[in-house]
């Protein structure tokens, strides 16, 4: 792998396209442009991020206040918004979003081709058709085996972005005694409007309230009367916020605890919250089977534990039967703990990623000069 760049690595180059303002595109993208940046800086390939930003730096400081959860009252007002957008288009130079919250890449090979491919990490199983038929790779981070993806479209992790952040954070965490037997922490949505999966949420986070264990179980609830599911919650003894928790709390309190609930995103995608356990060594038990694929598949009773929960689903007793069988048995927990920090070293900490994004292409070059010697002929 490394000889194919070493050979006459000067000429090398890969270009990210990023667009400071707009928070979908950047954050959904930082993830692989850091996995990206950090495998070309250990292969001496150069880095480069275009962007039509004068003040790259401070269109970001606008899009925090943009999107600012402390100021999500102000940023209610149009007038408000209205007054960031203006100054994030003052300096930017056309337009301060992209065409698409998908990122654009390129390549320049030794050869002195250039490979063009997009990330796409969006939720949704859908590819965007257009750039996969004008890009010589497209990744899709929730590639559903189900759905027919062109030959170009090939599988990749979805990636938090705050792992990326605190990489030295989450290797201290593989190393937290374990206190408590369950975490449970997420949002209480689902479904394509948020609301119809509600009651999934709501039977998961009951039933895990009835298992007798040490635990801590908190419903945030985000969509629907939340009024009267608080209503529903308080009567049954469970704890509920509106609030989200602050992302140390809950690293802290997920890297602590033997079984860590992960539920699957409102889209069926394995969610950011995946990539938080595996970074830390922790055994997350999902509500059912994913339905998305990574490159390197994940193994059910080796890199995570299913309770089987959706509809037509195979059963292998109550979610409390099985959350007490996993627990009788301390080996298990502990050994999927040092498989998904093993898998996250391997394969998802950003210069193996990188490494493995960059792998593909030249499978993407071979295409294109095929294509060239079709077009001749």
């Amino acid at each position: 792998m490394r000889s194919y760049f070493v050979c006459c690595h000067a000429r090398l180059m890969l270009t990210a396209y990023t667009f400071p303002y707009d928070r979908v595109h950047d954050l959904y993208q930082e993830y692989y442009r850091s996995a990206l940046r950090s495998f070309c800086d250990a292969n001496g390939i150069k880095y480069r991020e275009r962007t039509g930003a004068y003040a790259s730096a401070l269109l970001v400081k606008l899009r925090e206040l943009r999107h600012s959860y402390k100021l999500r009252g102000l940023m209610k007002h149009e007038s408000a918004c209205s007054l960031l957008d203006g100054l994030a288009g003052l300096l930017t130079r056309g337009s301060v979003r992209p065409p698409t919250s998908i990122g654009l890449y390129e390549f320049v090979t030794s050869s002195g081709e250039t490979i063009t491919f997009a990330i796409d990490s969006l939720d949704r199983g859908e590819i965007c058709g257009d750039l996969a038929e004008t890009c010589d790779l497209y990744f899709k981070s929730n590639y559903w085996p189900s759905l027919w993806y062109p030959d170009n479209v090939l599988p990749l992790p979805n990636m938090n972005p705050l792992v990326s952040r605190e990489l030295s954070f989450f290797k201290e965490l593989q190393r937290t005694p374990k206190t408590t037997d369950l975490f449970a922490f997420f949002r209480i949505w689902g479904g394509s409007n948020e609301v119809d999966g509600l009651e999934h949420n709501l039977s998961l986070i009951e039933s895990l309230s009835r298992v007798p264990c040490s635990k801590f179980l908190c419903a945030y609830l985000v969509a629907g009367d939340v009024a009267a599911l608080g209503k529903r919650l308080d009567e049954q003894g469970i704890h509920w916020t509106t609030e989200p928790m602050a992302k140390h709390e809950l690293w802290r309190r997920a890297a602590a605890s033997r079984l860590n609930i992960v539920r699957l995103g409102m889209h069926e995608c394995l969610p950011w919250r995946m990539i938080d356990i595996f970074a830390m060594g922790g055994c997350p038990v999902i509500d059912y089977g994913p339905q998305t694929r990574w490159p390197i598949p994940l193994i059910e009773d080796e890199h995570y534990l299913n309770l089987h929960m959706q509809t037509g689903g195979r059963k292998r007793g109550t979610i409390s039967d099985n959350v007490l069988r996993w627990l009788s048995d301390p080996d298990q927990p502990e050994r999927i703990g040092r498989n998904t920090a093993d898998y996250f070293n391997r394969h998802l900490q950003p210069a193996a990623l990188g490494q493995h994004i960059v792998a593909q292409l030249p499978a993407a070059q071979q295409r294109m000069l095929s294509a060239d010697r079709l077009t001749v002929a």
